[in-house]
């Protein structure tokens, strides 16, 4: 990355946990810090009162770490669970955040910049003056959903008033730059972001599985976005396959018939499920014979999602074999795509029996090395270089 004047004070609010397994906003902050002040804003993190009393949770206010700030927000009024009481928690949480960086903005003479990854009701808030103050990023990593229409309805209204005063927009993926394109002509593309460190020193994991038979892996999320049903099939039907599924479970949006569809997965003898530190997955996915992406694509978050694991699979040179994503489909035929059981058994099987050339391998694994966390900020970086708002050794303008 170009030496670079370290004259901005980067805002990020975070709305999960710090040390969320979906990393994208801490390893964004991480990389930025090298060059710029960032203060991070933990909603997801915040702790009340009593919890502070009681000390079932930690609290530190504010951390700094060189160019790294950290602010842990305290519910003052009582009632974390009920919303408009969060919400007046976390707006007056926001605003002295606010003026935390505006005091160091003027005392050290800094450039403030918001980054936002999407819709945050506090922060939110006080957009309206921000807008006309401060250069604005609208990180744009999913599009704007949720399986409650009500919600969804109120998530794409947010975002198209972002996607309106932003200063510069920003997404991942051709599929989310079509999409975008018609409110916000002037998006950008950039890497995907892939944390290609962890791939330098990575720390040995053993699966509890049999060596002579195929292990068909997934890592990401266990989430309403998995297709159940499929791997409940491909499990059942083909006995000697081993399926190990790596990652945390959720149950947030699971109707009672997807719970009991993932129960019941979980305990066919032939699938394996644990959770494990991302310094293991290297060495997870070097046990792999085929990795998947078994999205379930009557959600559109799984049609429109451009997943972190792909650029994980590619470094690794694993076979592999997806749902038709709509991002992942530009990548055949370096992958596989299934859209039905009987083309995902045929596609594993061919994936087993037919791995991708020395040829599609090396692709794959230069594709994953354009997509690391570091190119994707320098590319932003040097896009607010373009537009005079930073200052970068070397330009590198992405037209879409």
């Amino acid at each position: 990355m170009g030496k670079q004047q370290a004259t901005s004070l980067i805002f990020i609010p975070f709305h999960n946990p710090w040390n969320w397994h979906t990393d994208y906003a801490n390893q964004t902050a991480r990389i930025l810090s090298k060059s710029h002040m960032v203060f991070c804003f933990l909603w997801g993190d915040s702790v009340s009162i009593k919890e502070l009393v009681t000390r079932t949770q930690q609290y530190r206010p504010l951390i700094k770490r060189g160019n790294l700030w950290k602010m842990q927000p305290l519910y003052l009024i009582p009632g974390k669970r009920i919303q408009w009481i969060q919400y007046i928690n976390l707006f007056l949480n926001a605003l002295v955040a606010y003026i935390i960086c505006s005091i160091i903005s003027i005392y050290q003479k800094r450039t403030i910049i918001f980054w936002f990854f999407g819709y945050f009701d506090p922060v939110f808030l006080l957009l309206p003056p921000l807008f006309r103050l401060h250069t604005t990023i609208y990180d744009c990593v999913d599009i704007a959903t949720n399986p409650h229409p009500s919600l969804a309805h109120y998530l794409k209204k947010a975002e198209k008033s972002l996607l309106s005063h932003a200063s510069l927009v920003v997404t991942n993926s051709h599929t989310l730059v079509r999409k975008l394109k018609p409110v916000r002509p002037d998006v950008i593309r950039v890497p995907l972001g892939f944390r290609i460190d962890m791939f330098t020193r990575p720390s040995k994991y053993s699966l509890p599985l049999s060596k002579d038979r195929p292990i068909i892996g997934f890592i990401g999320s266990i989430d309403y976005r998995v297709n159940f049903r499929l791997l409940h099939n491909l499990a059942t039907h083909h006995p000697s396959w081993q399926f190990a599924l790596i990652g945390p479970l959720f149950y947030d949006h699971f109707t009672p018939s997807l719970r009991t569809l993932m129960t019941n997965l979980l305990a066919l003898p032939n699938v394996y499920h644990t959770q494990v530190n991302p310094r293991h997955i290297p060495s997870i996915l070097s046990q792999f014979s085929v990795a998947v992406i078994p999205y379930d694509m009557s959600v559109p978050l799984s049609r429109y999602a451009y997943p972190m694991k792909i650029m994980e699979y590619f470094y690794a040179q694993k076979p592999i074999v997806t749902a038709p994503i709509y991002e992942l489909m530009r990548l055949t035929p370096l992958i596989r795509v299934a859209r039905n059981n009987t083309d995902w058994t045929r596609a594993i099987q061919q994936a087993l029996r037919h791995p991708p050339s020395s040829h599609h391998f090396r692709q794959m694994k230069h594709i994953a090395k354009e997509n690391t966390w570091e190119k994707k900020i320098r590319s932003i970086q040097d896009e607010l270089a373009y537009l005079g708002i930073l200052h970068t050794k070397q330009k590198s303008y992405h037209h879409t």
